[in-house]
């Protein structure tokens, strides 16, 4: 009986032992278990993070992309509509019909300046072939009408250099109206008003620039500023 009873005890304390190092081994699993499962969670969420920052970074290239394509798209229809506009405006000159009207003026203008240079030319020769005398003829020319002769003939020398210049100025007027850039003024880059044309044909400077020193606000030349017409009105 006492041996049944030691070998009881003794099976009963070895399944003991048994179940004991069976829970261990159980509670060993489960915590590497839990272990393992909270480092899958933990690379889940890594890679979820770590895919969302890709997502996001996408966004805002697109984004920024976005942004300079509209802006190159907005520089390109700028840069369209200031060639359109160029093309559009016409450039400032006067018209063929009007450079024609200033064309026949000037061309009568030189036509009568001519005219005059020859007729003073001519006088000058005369007054030249009248001092190829005799000698003996000369010495009975009185002083003073040598004196009043040189005086006439410097003054003609005079006029005929003043009217070449002129004749050469008119030529370069009558070659602006055939490249029509006839009547611009060279300073302020506006039409030189028609009445100051007619008047002085060679001009190359407005009226505005010329009498007042400046040119036009408005760019609309006038031979009276507007206040001084507001004054005579």
């Amino acid at each position: 009986m006492a041996t049944k009873k030691k070998t009881t005890t003794a099976s009963s304390s070895k399944s003991t032992k048994a179940s004991k190092s069976k829970a261990t081994k159980t509670t060993k699993k489960g915590k590497q278990t839990a272990s393992k499962k909270s480092s899958t969670q933990k690379k889940k969420q890594t890679t979820a993070t770590k895919k969302q920052q890709a997502s996001k970074t996408p966004k805002t290239t697109q984004k920024s992309s976005s942004k300079k394509t509209a802006t190159q798209k907005k520089a390109t229809k700028s840069s369209k509509s200031t060639t359109a506009t160029k093309k559009t405006q016409k450039p400032l000159r006067y018209s063929d019909k009007e450079l024609e009207m200033f064309r026949k003026h000037i061309e009568k203008i030189r036509a009568q300046t001519l005219e005059e240079f020859h007729m003073l030319k001519e006088r000058l020769e005369d007054m030249n072939s009248d001092e190829m005398v005799p000698e003996t003829a000369a010495y009975s020319v009185h002083m003073a009408e040598e004196g009043t002769n040189a005086q006439e003939k410097e003054k003609l020398f005079t006029q005929l250099q003043r009217l070449s210049d002129y004749l050469k100025k008119l030529d370069e007027a009558l070659e602006r109206i055939k490249n029509k850039t006839y009547g611009i003024c060279r300073v302020c880059g506006i039409l030189i008003a028609k009445e100051r044309l007619l008047a002085v044909p060679i001009t190359t400077l407005s009226a505005s620039y010329k009498i007042h020193k400046k040119c036009p606000p408005d760019g609309i030349d006038r031979i009276h500023p507007p206040e001084e017409l507001e004054e005579q009105k």
